[in-house]
């Protein structure tokens, strides 16, 4: 492996590694129902996911970030950041 494919790799790893932290953020936000702590892992996550081949998980983050900035009730938020946490957890067997 060359340089750069190993340090792609690192940096995917760590990718990993921070949406399954993000995960257990929002885990704790649904658990809590506190929408407004899920913007800003959402927004993190967004940004990164599709640098790293996970579009549709960036597109789930940023549903869920978008939800929560709009103010949108509680029934709209839910569902997307279970939804969200679905694909969250479809990382770790990627491991």
């Amino acid at each position: 492996m060359d340089e750069l494919a190993a340090r792609m790799a690192a940096l995917r790893e760590r990718f990993i590694d921070q949406a399954l932290e993000i995960a257990s953020l929002v885990e704790a936000g649904v658990v809590a129902q506190d929408w407004s702590a899920l913007a800003a892992p959402c927004h993190s996550l967004a940004g990164r996911a599709g640098m790293f081949g996970h579009g549709p998980l960036g597109e789930a983050a940023r549903a869920v970030e978008e939800a929560t900035d709009g103010n949108a009730p509680a029934s709209e938020i839910e569902p997307l950041a279970l939804g969200l946490l679905d694909q969250l957890r479809g990382l770790r067997q990627l491991r």
